[in-house]
């Protein structure tokens, strides 16, 4: 799986970037979204300004813009 940060712009809607969550977090983002099962990662997930922050940290880049709707994702 692999899991990524999708940015979209609050006026348009449109796709403005994503960033890649490396695999080796699976264990922080398990507990930062609070998933209890294996299925809970498959879904798509709107991120709130916290989770945006611990992202952020979690991986060591900036990217939270008041502009954009975060959301994380996943695909195969």
């Amino acid at each position: 799986m692999r899991h990524e940060i999708l940015a979209f712009d609050k006026k348009t809607e449109q796709l403005v970037f994503t960033i890649d969550i490396p695999a080796d977090h699976l264990g922080e983002l398990t507990e930062l979204m609070a998933w209890t099962e294996i299925e809970d990662s498959i879904y798509e997930y709107d991120l709130s300004p916290e989770q945006v922050s611990r992202l952020e940290s979690m991986i060591g880049r900036t990217f939270s813009n008041p502009d954009y709707i975060f959301q994380l994702s996943c695909s195969a």
